[in-house]
């Protein structure tokens, strides 16, 4: 069957969408630290239960790359770091705008500048647009006091993110996305491990908290991971990084439609604008498949 990767990063990033739906039904107690710990575990758990039964896993274990492994694991988890830092100081909307809205910049200029790759004349009025799009879906949260050295922090999430996309293809070589993913967030989990003894975990122990671990785990990081970094696998990096920017996108539609939360035109535009940028990509980019 062959794969289509531009869809397989589009459905990974409507998954990890869901993260600030489940995050807001959370038991009081949970910081960005225990939930990043607790979704990266069971996130891994899934995985490596459907690699188990697929028999996806590599005969050997050094198959695995572990240089990019390792790498990946590391953007991700500075991208996590970086971003919740920001928000502190930015706000979620700023925040936003410059993390996910710089990705794709960021990925353009890593690809140029050590691979000589260029996007497409497409790539550049999508990214336009998706980025207008989430400007727009935060545009009434947005602060205008803010001091400009505190958007270093959400923009070097962005570059994080970017390395996560650029880097990606190499650490799944020779193996299956799904395993390579598995042990990122095994990873990812043994990094975060020492925060664990500066927060409470009581509330995993209820039946909520373990709800919302397991919705976390299983759908923003099981699901979400599988079908990104194997889309991201048969995807070009600058056309990934720009259908990643789905995921507010859906963030947003959630908070609609699941949480009933208030919207304007603003809003609606900037959906519209995002999903506009979606289709572009999807149907005229002849790159994608890439």
């Amino acid at each position: 069957m062959k794969i289509s990767g531009p869809l397989f990063v589009l459905i990974g990033s409507l998954c990890y969408s869901f993260s600030g739906t489940i995050q807001s039904f959370a038991p009081e107690g949970a910081t960005p630290f225990t939930i990043t710990e607790s979704r990266m575990l069971i996130g891994a758990l899934g995985l490596a239960c459907f690699c188990w039964v697929s028999k996806k896993f590599p005969k050997s274990f050094f198959d695995f790359n572990f240089k990019y492994l390792l790498s990946v694991a590391l953007c991700l988890y500075g991208f996590q770091l970086l971003f919740f830092s920001s928000i502190l100081e930015t706000g979620v909307a700023v925040g936003t705008v410059a993390a996910i809205g710089s990705t794709p910049i960021w990925t353009a200029i890593i690809e140029k500048i050590f691979y000589n790759k260029n996007p497409s004349g497409i790539w550049y009025l999508a990214t336009f647009l998706a980025i207008i799009g989430i400007v727009f879906l935060n545009l009434e949260n947005m602060n205008s006091s803010i001091h400009w050295i505190y958007l270093l922090l959400p923009l070097l999430a962005g570059l994080c993110y970017a390395g996560e996309i650029i880097l990606a293809p190499k650490a799944m070589e020779g193996v299956s996305s799904e395993s390579a993913m598995t042990i990122v967030m095994l990873m990812v989990a043994l990094i975060n491990a020492p925060t664990l003894f500066l927060f409470p975990l009581s509330w995993i122990a209820s039946l909520h908290g373990l709800s919302c671990v397991f919705a976390l785990g299983l759908i923003t990081a099981s699901l979400a991971f599988a079908f990104f970094f194997t889309g991201v696998k048969y995807t070009r990096a600058t056309v990934a990084s720009t259908l990643g920017l789905a995921e507010p996108m859906g963030a947003a539609c959630w908070g609609i439609f699941l949480l009933h939360e208030p919207y304007s035109l603003w809003t609606i535009s900037g959906i519209l604008l995002i999903l506009g940028s979606i289709l572009l990509l999807s149907l005229l980019d002849k790159q994608a498949e890439g």
